[in-house]
């Protein structure tokens, strides 16, 4: 038989087997996303303003108020208009972020690859990374970040350079920054690459286009709620931790996650080693922005959920593997071999469900912690999905209709309280006030908990001004306004000039001299 012949045959069956292995591979995904789907309580706390904002109450988390308690209005804004149409927003949050999900696996591993061998090895990390896996699903904003970043880097890689890529590029980085605004560091890098190799910056009106999306949702953020940053961001930026302390933290969320997930953590590494040796430019720049938001991790102290801030950098780091070059089976048994031996301890801390708790540096296994009260799996079996909620109100403090709680988790028991409950929330993501305030010490990473100051609870129930100390008497009125007048007044467009750039300021140092809170 002629060689070639015989030759063309092998690579056709190399290729058929190659193909179904990745089919495969594509399919244990799917099957590990609905046996892992579930909800965390962050997630309930979007779907308050989510249900406000379908209610016709307007964005708002405690409908009294405009306070921004979310990090991601672009996910929001999906999840509010199919929740429109459904009015339910367990499965409907869920079955949105499958699709999106395995709408970003399949280009990652069927559209992105240079090889059939980069496919298998794609698929094979993603099966073991236990981060990936429990963040397909949660809630939480990370499969539409995982989409907008596999569409950049599609855009990226495979299109002609010219003005449609430029205004792609930057319109899904835009998108990227209204999703989650921090996820920005992984892409700015090449982004920034690709405008000055190819002089794009010339068509400096396209970029504007592009960027207009994110330049739109601040000025409305602005407007409207008063401020240009989410709360969220301004009670986790304003705790009182120092700096050295947060960064200890930060390598403390590493080790913790990298006993859950180790696969996660070596691959991103390793990615970076690896592009360092062969040093493409091209992809550089994407590993770059990995150790950009590596270093940002650090620098807030990481999380208290394991696993989820790297969840984003591995992605990046699976989007160089499909374009490096594997052009020998040595070099695809050796990936293989690395990613089934450090991923061994990741797959079975995914496959095999256990009570989680804290550990000690206040770090969790969120999914594995919540799963049993808040699953896809239970839920399409048609028990009530969430389980975990306690909605006593027994005690809450009445007026004019309205139910005045203080309750530390406001996720789960936000929601099911009803829109016609204020919540007074003790980890300031939704209060205005309290997010302007040191924590309490000791504090856990990511519930940086406040004391309550004298007369502010007396204030939310009668609707009078009763805070003991002038000083913050006088700022929490400044507060009034921004976030309870209407929108147009002159005197509130004043007071959010004044208050963002830091001519209040005082008011709290002053204050805070004096420490006049709740025992």
């Amino acid at each position: 038989m002629d060689k070639t012949k015989v030759s063309l045959t092998e690579q056709s069956f190399e290729k058929k087997i190659f193909f179904y292995t990745s089919l495969l591979l594509f399919i244990i995904y799917i099957v590990l996303l609905i046996k892992t789907a579930w909800l965390c309580d962050d997630s309930y706390i979007t779907f308050r303003t989510i249900d406000n904002f379908v209610n016709g109450y307007g964005l708002r988390w405690n409908i009294a108020e405009r306070v921004q308690s979310f990090t991601h209005p672009l996910w929001l804004f999906l999840l509010s208009l199919f929740y429109f149409f459904t009015r339910e927003i367990f499965f409907t949050s869920i079955v949105t972020s499958m699709v999106l999900s395995l709408a970003a696996v399949f280009i990652l591993s069927f559209r992105l690859p240079i090889t059939t061998k980069n496919k298998i090895i794609v698929l094979l990390a993603i099966i073991f990374s236990k981060a990936f896996i429990d963040y397909s699903t949660s809630g939480l904003e990370n499969p539409l970040t995982n989409l907008l970043i596999v569409l950049f880097a599609y855009t990226y890689f495979k299109l002609e350079t010219g003005k449609t890529k430029t205004f792609l590029l930057t319109f899904i980085l835009a998108l990227i920054m209204v999703n989650r605004m921090d996820c920005v560091l992984l892409l700015l890098p090449a982004y920034a690459y690709y405008i000055i190799k190819n002089n794009a910056y010339k068509n400096y009106y396209l970029i504007l286009l592009g960027f207009s999306i994110f330049i739109i949702w601040e000025l409305f953020s602005l407007l409207y709620y008063g401020f240009l940053f989410p709360n969220t961001a301004y009670a986790k930026l304003n705790t009182g931790i120092p700096r050295f302390e947060l960064v200890i933290q930060g390598f403390k969320y590493f080790y913790s996650s990298f006993k859950l997930d180790p696969i996660t953590l070596v691959l991103i590494f390793l990615l970076l080693i690896l592009t360092l040796v062969k040093f493409n430019r091209k992809y550089l720049s994407f590993s770059i922005g990995i150790f950009f938001y590596l270093i940002y991790t650090i620098s807030v102290g990481g999380d208290f959920m394991a696993g989820r801030f790297f969840s984003a950098s591995f992605l990046v780091a699976l989007i160089i593997l499909s374009q490096i070059e594997i052009n020998t089976k040595p070099e695809l048994i050796s990936f293989i071999l690395i990613i089934i031996l450090a991923g061994s301890i990741s797959l079975k801390n995914t496959l095999f469900i256990k009570y989680a708790s804290v550990d000690k540096f206040g770090i969790c296994d969120e999914r594995v912690f919540y799963y049993q009260y808040s699953n896809f799996i239970d839920g399409v079996k048609g028990k009530s999905m969430p389980s975990f909620i306690w909605v006593d109100m027994g005690k809450a403090e009445k007026r004019n209709g309205t139910q005045y709680i203080i309750m530390p988790n406001i996720g789960f028991f936000g929601f099911f309280a009803g829109n016609q409950s204020y919540i007074l929330d003790p980890s300031a993501l939704s209060d205005p006030l309290l997010s302007k305030h040191p924590c309490i010490f000791p504090w856990r990473i990511g519930h940086y908990e406040r004391r309550i100051p004298l007369g502010y609870r007396e204030t939310l129930v009668s609707g009078k001004n009763e805070i003991r100390n002038p000083a913050l008497a006088k700022y929490y009125d400044k507060i009034l306004l921004i976030t309870r007048a209407p929108l147009w007044s002159k005197k509130r467009l004043l007071e959010i000039w004044k208050t963002n750039t830091g001519q209040y300021d005082y008011l709290i140092n002053d204050f805070l001299k004096s420490e006049e809170y709740e025992d």
